[in-house]
């Protein structure tokens, strides 16, 4: 922060100070007060003013140091309201305060979106594994009724399904399926 910033900031304040300086100066030689006396309050006035101004940007400019040296030590930037030099004056407290709520609040959503992701993640994975499970049987009757067909020539019975129908019923679907799928 440059001294020229500073008044420029300032500028508003600067201008109320002049505007009551001329006033006050021009009350006090319509009263009938000598110009020299006049003079002489105009000039502690601007004295005291800029004493203050002086001190005002001096302090203002310790606290800006000692807050840019502080960001730049962090490895976590975002955390700046958490670690803001303490500050007597108002204003400062309510920056720090609103950049508390307001890192607390991109730190919230990105938990939340994390959590999102994860549970997207979650639901692809065991959609994929409900595919696949049907899929891997499916391809097992397959190469099931494949290794029998080869063995009997005659489709699926083995002498171990000949009198169970249900057997020869899922066989039959298997043979179906591997038809529809290449298999055979």
């Amino acid at each position: 922060m440059k001294m020229r910033e500073y008044l420029i900031d300032k500028l508003l304040l600067l201008t109320l100070h002049v505007g009551c300086m001329l006033l006050l100066a021009g009350f006090l030689y319509a009263t009938g007060y000598e110009p020299q006396f006049c003079v002489l309050i105009l000039i502690f006035w601007i004295l005291i003013l800029m004493l203050w101004f002086g001190y005002e940007y001096y302090s203002r400019r310790r606290y800006f140091h000692e807050l840019w040296e502080t960001l730049n030590k962090m490895e976590q930037r975002y955390l700046l309201g958490e670690l803001m030099p303490v500050s007597h004056r108002l204003e400062d407290g309510l920056y720090r305060e609103m950049l508390r709520i307001s890192n607390k609040a991109v730190i919230e959503r990105i938990r939340q979106i994390e959590d999102e992701q994860k549970e997207y993640r979650e639901y692809i994975e065991s959609w994929v594994h409900e595919v696949k499970a049907p899929i891997t049987s499916i391809d097992l009757m397959c190469e099931n009724c494949k290794s029998d067909a080869l063995e009997n020539r005659g489709g699926c019975s083995s002498p171990d399904s000949s009198g169970k129908p249900e057997d020869r019923k899922l066989c039959g679907y298997g043979a179906l399926l591997c038809q529809v799928g290449g298999c055979v």
